[in-house]
C-alpha cells in the first residue's frame, strides 16, 4: 500500500504513513486516489526489486535470514482508506483490476478469492520477479503474507502450491512460510503445504504436524502473534517466551519496533521521534534482543542435530537432549529459577557430567564442579535469581564430537 492510513501509534490522531517504491511503475494516464501517477500493473518498478535485493543480501552478509512476506493482509485488514492509492483497486491502475474494494478501513478483495482472476494473475507476476530477484541468494525464507484474513486459505494455499511449482525450476528451493490467519485456529496452517508456519499459541508444541506435505511443520514463532502485549510484562517473562519456545524444539521471532515511534500503550519509546521514525532504538527491548543471540549461540554450541526436546526430564518442563550411554548432553530451562531435577539416568554412574549455568538477564556463565551422571532426579538449584539455563554434557564431550563415537 503507498499510504498507511491511521497506523495506531498514538492514543489520538494517529498519522499516515507513505511509503515507495511499490512493485509496479506508476506510470499513469491519470492519477491514483493518493494524488500520484496511477500504476501499471504489466510494468515493474525495478527501484523495489533492487532494494529488496540490496536488502537481502546485506542480511546475508551479517549471518541474518531474511523472511520475505510476499503480501501482508494486515494492512488490507485494517488500515485502508479511499486515499491509500493501493494498485489493485480499480482506480488506481491502468489495467482495469479491481480488488471490489468500495471504502472505510477494511478492503480485502485481493486475498479472499476462491479461484485465480486477473488479481491473481498480476499477484503471480510479482511473487515471480521477486523469486528471480533473490533465487540465488540462500538466505531466504518465503512468507506468503501476513495476518491475512480467515477467508484467505485459498488464496494462501494457491500462492504456497504457485511458489514451490515456480521455484522447482530455479537452482535453489527455499522453505515457505505460512502464518497464522487472523480469527482462525493454527490447525489451518498445520494443515497446509508450507514448511515452515508462524503459529498464534505462545508456547508452540514439540510436533506440529497435520495433513499437508510435508506433514510435520517448523514452528517459527512471531512475537506479533505469539507474544502480544509483550510490552505489558517484565523482561524475565519475555524471555520466558523465547526460552521456552527454544527447548521445545521451535524458533522465535521478534517483531522488533525498532526506530517506529509507538507511545501508544508505551509499545516503543525510542530516541529523539521526528515524524514518527526515531533516531535510536528503544533499550528497553535490548534483553530480549540479546537473548535471541544467547540462544542463538547455544544453538552452535549444542550437538543440536542429535538433541530431541524431552520436557519430561526436567521439573522446569523445558529440556532439550541427548541421552546416549556415552556422550550425553542437556540443555535445561528454569523460567523462574529456583531448584528444579534432571533425570540424568542416560549414562551409568561411572561417568560425570560438567555444569554450566547461564544468566540470560546479564550474560553470565559460571562452571560448577562436574556431577555424577546415573540419576534419575539429579537436583540442582542456580547460583543467582531469576530464571536459569543449566547446560549439561559428558565431561568427555557430547557424542559426535573429537574422543567421541557418532551414534549411529
Amino acid at each position: 500500500m503507498p499510504r498507511f492510513c491511521d497506523l495506531p501509534v498514538t492514543a489520538s490522531a494517529p498519522p499516515d504513513f507513505v511509503v515507495s517504491p511499490l512493485p509496479w511503475a506508476r506510470t499513469g494516464p491519470g492519477n491514483a486516489s493518493d494524488g500520484r501517477l496511477k500504476f501499471n500493473l504489466t510494468k515493474f518498478d525495478p527501484r523495489f526489486f533492487d532494494r529488496l535485493r540490496t536488502r537481502v543480501e546485506r542480511l546475508r552478509e551479517a549471518g541474518i535470514y531474511a523472511g520475505v512476506h510476499l503480501f501482508t493482509g494486515e494492512w488490507l485488514n485494517i488500515f485502508r482508506c479511499s486515499g491509500d492509492g493501493y494498485p489493485l483497486t480499480a482506480a488506481n491502475n491502468i489495467n482495469g483490476v479491481d480488488d471490489g474494494y468500495t471504502g472505510g478501513k477494511k478492503g480485502i478483495g485481493a486475498l479472499t478469492m476462491t479461484a485465480p482472476n486477473a488479481v491473481t494473475r498480476f499477484q503471480d507476476a510479482y511473487v515471480e520477479r521477486v523469486i528471480d530477484t533473490l533465487n540465488d541468494l540462500p538466505n531466504v525464507l518465503w512468507i506468503v503474507s501476513e495476518e491475512a484474513p480467515a477467508n484467505s486459505i485459498w488464496w494462501n494455499d494457491h500462492q504456497i502450491s504457485h511458489i514451490r511449482a515456480y521455484e522447482a525450476k530455479k537452482p535453489h528451493q527455499h522453505p515457505i512460510g505460512y502464518a497464522a490467519l487472523i480469527g482462525a485456529p493454527d490447525s489451518i496452517i498445520y494443515n497446509s503445504d508450507a514448511d515452515w508456519v508462524a503459529p498464534a499459541v505462545r508456547i508452540s508444541p514439540t510436533k506440529s504436524c497435520g495433513g499437508g506435505r510435508p506433514a510435520c511443520k517448523v514452528n517459527v514463532n512471531d512475537s506479533d502473534h505469539s507474544n502480544f502485549g509483550m510490552w505489558n510484562v517484565t523482561a524475565q517473562q519475555n524471555r520466558n517466551y523465547a526460552w521456552e519456545n527454544f527447548l521445545r524444539g521451535n524458533q522465535v521471532l521478534f517483531m522488533d519496533p525498532y526506530v517506529t515511534y509507538y507511545p501508544r500503550e508505551k509499545r516503543n519509546l525510542c530516541v529523539a521521534p521526528k515524524n514518527g521514525i526515531c533516531s535510536a532504538p528503544d533499550s528497553r527491548w535490548n534483553n530480549f534482543r540479546d537473548n535471541l543471540g544467547y540462544i542463538r549461540r547455544y544453538s552452535r554450541k549444542l550437538n543440536l542435530a542429535a538433541l530431541m526436546p524431552r520436557g519430561s526430564l526436567s521439573s522446569t518442563g523445558f529440556c532439550l537432549a541427548h541421552t546416549a550411554s556415552s556422550g550425553a548432553e542437556y540443555l535445561v530451562y528454569a523460567p523462574s529459577g529456583g531448584a528444579f531435577s534432571v533425570d540424568v539416568s542416560a549414562m551409568p554412574p561411572t561417568k560425570t557430567l560438567s555444569v554450566e549455568w547461564f544468566n540470560p538477564d546479564s550474560d553470565t556463565t559460571i562452571t560448577s564442579s562436574p556431577i555424577s551422571a546415573g540419576s534419575a532426579a539429579q537436583s540442582f538449584t542456580p547460583p543467582f535469581r531469576g530464571d536459569a539455563v543449566l547446560y549439561l554434557v559428558d565431561t568427555a564431550g557430547p557424542a559426535g564430537s573429537v574422543g567421541q563415537a557418532v551414534r549411529r
